[in-house]
C-alpha cells in the first residue's frame, strides 16, 4: 500500500504546526498527552493535560471521555514530537470524536515556530 493510501485511511489529520495554531486560535479543543515532567517544561496555554504513556490505551481513552468535550468539535492532540499523540488521535476517533488533529512535530515544532508556552 503507498504511503498515500496508508495517511488517507487514518481516521484522523495531521496537521502543521501553523494549522495548529489558526485553529486553536478560532476555539479548537488541545489535548497534551505528554508525562507531568513534560508538561511542567512547557505548554500551550489552552491544553489539557491526559498523559497516554503512564495510563496505558485503556485508561487514556477513559480520561479522555471525563474531560467530556464535545465530540463533534475539533480536537488537537499534540505531545513532544508527533507520535504519541497519532496513538491518542486514533483512540479519540475510536471513541466517536468526529474533528480528530494530530500536531505533526508536537512541542518540538511549537517551540522551533517559538509559538507561546505556558509553565
Amino acid at each position: 500500500m503507498a504511503y498515500e493510501e496508508q495517511e488517507a485511511a487514518l481516521p484522523y489529520t495531521t496537521i502543521s504546526t501553523e494549522q495548529a495554531k489558526q485553529m486553536i486560535e478560532t476555539g479548537a479543543h488541545v489535548v497534551d498527552v505528554r508525562e507531568p515532567e513534560e508538561w511542567q517544561s512547557g505548554h500551550i496555554a489552552q491544553a489539557q493535560l491526559v498523559p497516554i504513556n503512564s495510563k496505558g490505551i485503556y485508561l487514556f481513552g477513559k480520561a479522555l471521555e471525563e474531560l467530556h468535550l464535545p465530540t463533534d468539535k475539533e480536537v488537537i492532540f499534540v505531545c513532544r514530537s508527533g507520535h504519541r499523540s497519532s496513538i491518542a488521535s486514533e483512540i479519540a476517533s475510536l471513541l466517536g470524536f468526529q474533528k480528530v488533529y494530530n500536531l505533526a512535530n508536537g512541542m518540538i515544532g511549537w517551540l522551533d515556530h517559538r509559538y507561546p508556552v505556558e509553565r
